[in-house]
């Protein structure tokens, strides 16, 4: 079943709307694994071609103003979420197993290197310990999630960025050519 507009004709954002999707949806696997630069390179610049053509050869359908929502619902998740990577504390194992847990504080506000000590999951109070960790490897631990944490969030706003661009040209009407 091929999409056709109200003259009967093939839709010319066809393959493009399905090559962006699928470079979404891969994007965001990736992202969930391990994301290294060149993902980045290749769903930016892949991203920015495909909803420039997008935008270039879009037209009016009858669902857009369906489809501009379910756009606008991802983008407001996206944003939902950049919001909890960068606001919410962490706090990360220090051990494979076991309760004890050292608390990093958040991407925007993250604990001094100073003040980072070992407590037992869901108490504030430093534990005792006969061999103490380093304070270097808390802070690598720390340093590393708030890392992971801040890469997450940029990428989702990458994705939230392209989304809200599809939002945008599903709501407004295309330009009509000009002939002089």
């Amino acid at each position: 079943m091929t999409l056709r507009n109200r003259q009967g004709t093939r839709s010319r954002t066809e393959w493009l709307t399905a090559a962006f999707w699928i470079i979404t949806f891969l994007f965001a696997y990736v992202f969930l694994g391990l994301l290294s630069s060149w993902a980045w390179l290749v769903y930016l610049g892949a991203g920015l071609a495909l909803t420039y053509f997008w935008w270039k050869r879009r037209h009016r359908s009858r669902y857009a103003v369906l489809f501009g929502t379910s756009c606008v619902l991802l983008v407001v998740m996206a944003l939902a979420m950049i919001g909890w990577a960068l606001f919410v504390t962490i706090s990360v194992p220090v051990d494979s197993v076991g309760p004890r847990r050292v608390v990093c504080g958040s991407v925007i506000s993250p604990a001094p290197a100073n003040e980072l000590k070992v407590t037992i999951a869901g108490s504030d109070k430093p534990v005792v310990q006969s061999r103490p960790i380093p304070q270097s490897q808390l802070e690598r631990v720390c340093s590393n999630r708030l890392h992971y944490r801040c890469s997450r969030a940029a990428g989702l706003a990458l994705i939230g960025l392209f989304v809200a661009a599809r939002a945008t040209g599903h709501f407004t009407a295309p330009r009509k050519p000009t002939t002089d």
